[in-house]
């Protein structure tokens, strides 16, 4: 995926994880921590395809 339409999704996904903690109330919940995890991965996906952006 391009970094645009990655950076999208991070914005969708933080959307959502929004208005998960939002419904479950709690930091601690399984589906609030596991989105939370899909989404630091995402960040460092993002930061990978810039650091290689800045080599070339």
């Amino acid at each position: 995926m391009k970094e645009l339409e990655l950076k999208r999704r991070l914005e969708r996904m933080q959307i959502q994880l929004y208005l998960l903690v939002e419904q479950r109330g709690s930091f601690v919940d399984p589906q609030v921590v596991e989105l939370s995890q899909q989404i630091d991965s995402l960040v460092l996906t993002i930061q990978k395809i810039k650091m290689k952006e800045r080599v070339k």
